[in-house]
């Protein structure tokens, strides 16, 4: 038997689904394999199940610093540890796993992330997506929006709790049934299959509702700046280069934390705009629309060596405003 072993992921989520697990599914069909054992993580089996396999959970708590693209990062200097140095901490328990499927004489093929902040664009050629989906027995009436509470402790100040309990309330009073989002993958995953609109600060579970087809309201606090390597900002990231099956959503960039009656506006125009049982479906046509145009511009324009010779303010003008 052919088996695919996935090295254990160890940065961010929203990195694991958009650079890495569409990877390995790429690299498993293209293959041949007849069977797939990903080491990971506790809580992320479901990014994984769809394939012929299965998901290890791993103990990484021995990892020196935290997550940070799809390596790890040592606060507070912001340092990365040297990709040598997070394989030799993982390398143990790989090897040991080969080494059972080969006395088992399975043929073994290790797929290792780079561990240095490399990123994989998200056409076929280099990874290939499907839509979450899972059932689920009970779904509450329309309205219902997901609340996304971004957890982490580096780059921008999280929404504070005071500031998503006023923000339940005032949706509540609107008529809007309100959860909160899950960080176990099934859980999320049940959920953006079926509410009507994921909210939240970006953040992975975003890229998560993004591959549920759910449609979503982003913010961003912060200045519009330049999305390394690929040179673009946060909101081209979410509507088109981390967007592989053209997920409604309205981006806010905003230069300082919103106010939890703003955010409710916005939720409310996305719930008449795009929503999942609420939306227009015109409004969402023209999304797609607005996409495939992007889409093409970004694949066929920008990435061409040739596109380097165009007068600067083109450039920023196709780079910045059309895409």
């Amino acid at each position: 038997m052919r088996v695919l072993v996935s090295a254990p992921y160890v940065g961010e989520v929203g990195w694991e689904l958009m650079s890495w697990q569409g990877r390995v599914r790429h690299q498993f069909e293209r293959g041949g394999f007849d069977r797939l054992v990903v080491l990971g993580a506790a809580g992320k089996a479901a990014f994984y199940a769809d394939m012929a396999g299965e998901y290890r959970d791993v103990d990484l708590s021995s990892l020196p610093g935290q997550a940070y693209e799809d390596r790890r990062i040592l606060t507070p200097d912001c340092e990365p540890v040297s990709a040598g140095a997070i394989r030799a901490t993982i390398e143990p328990m790989v090897d040991m796993l080969v080494a059972h499927l080969r006395n088992r004489r399975d043929e073994v093929e290790v797929l290792w992330p780079d561990y240095a902040g490399t990123i994989h664009p998200c056409e076929p050629e280099h990874q290939r997506f499907v839509r979450f989906e899972r059932p689920r027995a009970e779904i509450p009436p329309a309205p219902w929006v997901v609340l996304v509470q971004r957890t982490r402790s580096m780059g921008s100040a999280n929404w504070s709790p005071r500031a998503w309990a006023e923000l339940a309330e005032i949706l509540s009073r609107r008529g809007i049934h309100t959860t909160v989002y899950s960080y176990e993958s099934e859980a999320a995953i049940e959920a953006a299959s079926h509410c009507d609109l994921a909210v939240g600060q970006s953040t992975g579970g975003l890229h998560l509702a993004s591959l549920c087809g759910c449609p979503h309201v982003v913010w961003y606090p912060g200045e519009p700046c330049l999305w390394t390597p690929w040179q673009i900002t946060n909101r081209q990231r979410y509507e088109t280069f981390w967007n592989p099956l053209a997920t409604p959503l309205r981006f806010h960039e905003v230069d300082r934390q919103p106010a939890p009656t703003e955010v409710a506006d916005w939720i409310a125009q996305a719930l008449v705009a795009i929503g999942r049982r609420t939306g227009s479906a015109t409004a969402k046509t023209a999304f797609r629309a607005r996409w495939f145009m992007k889409r093409w511009l970004a694949r066929r324009v920008v990435r061409r060596d040739s596109f380097r010779r165009w007068p600067w303010p083109v450039q920023q003008l196709v780079r910045c405003r059309l895409i």
